[in-house]
């Protein structure tokens, strides 16, 4: 039986719902696909600054985290989904940075790139966000190798065994989570989640959102 995986998935005031929800409800129903003998591979839960409750983008769902980032356990795979018209607590970029000195996975959904930025854990490496901030991206954090029109960027393990996975627009978590339940389960277990999340992994990049070749970034 394979050891249990925490995933911590960042939240704060404004978090973007479906960069949450998309990478939650991935690994969620992974566990449904997984061997009986492995069941519950994935254990999934909120994290936050302090215990206080979160309000989503434009205040419409209050959030009531499970842990903090002082009692939360350790995590495997932290997700980090965007925000929106706030600015992300301090504490929570120093949390990210101490976690990136250590052996897991840190994914970024959309903007939340930008907080991941934030912490020097991109400099040097290829990542992606969503097209409309790419150029944000570029010009606040130049050292970052900005990949265009792709879903998703994986920059391998460096050498503290640190993985880090960027993701497009919104919807690009369920494909960041997809692609780390495949290299962890096999890409019959992910075409499972995939189906039933009536989700196509193989669908084109929407034709308004790739940026042309001239792009200045």
């Amino acid at each position: 039986m394979d050891p249990q995986i925490n995933i911590a998935v960042l939240i704060y005031h404004g978090v973007e719902l479906v960069d949450m929800n998309g990478p939650i409800d991935v690994f969620l129903h992974a566990n449904r696909y997984i061997n009986k003998l492995d069941n519950k591979l994935y254990h999934v839960y909120t994290v936050a600054a302090t215990s206080a409750i979160i309000l989503s983008e434009d205040d419409i769902i209050s959030i009531t985290p499970q842990y903090t980032i002082d009692n939360c356990p350790k995590p495997d795979i932290i997700v980090i989904p965007g925000i929106i018209n706030q600015e992300v607590d301090p504490a929570i970029v120093s949390w990210i940075s101490k976690m990136g000195l250590e052996k897991r996975v840190i994914m970024s959904v959309c903007i939340g790139a930008l907080i991941l930025a934030k912490t020097g854990l991109l400099n040097g490496k290829r990542a992606t966000t969503h097209y409309l901030a790419i150029g944000d991206l570029h010009k606040q954090y130049p050292d970052i190798n900005i990949v265009k029109n792709v879903r998703f960027v994986e920059d391998g393990s460096d050498a503290n065994g640190l993985c880090i996975v960027t993701t497009g627009g919104i919807t690009s978590g369920i494909d960041g989570a997809l692609h780390l339940v495949e290299k962890q389960k096999g890409p019959v277990v992910a075409q499972q989640v995939a189906d039933v999340m009536v989700y196509n992994r193989e669908a084109a990049l929407p034709p308004f959102t790739i940026l042309p070749p001239y792009y200045n970034i």
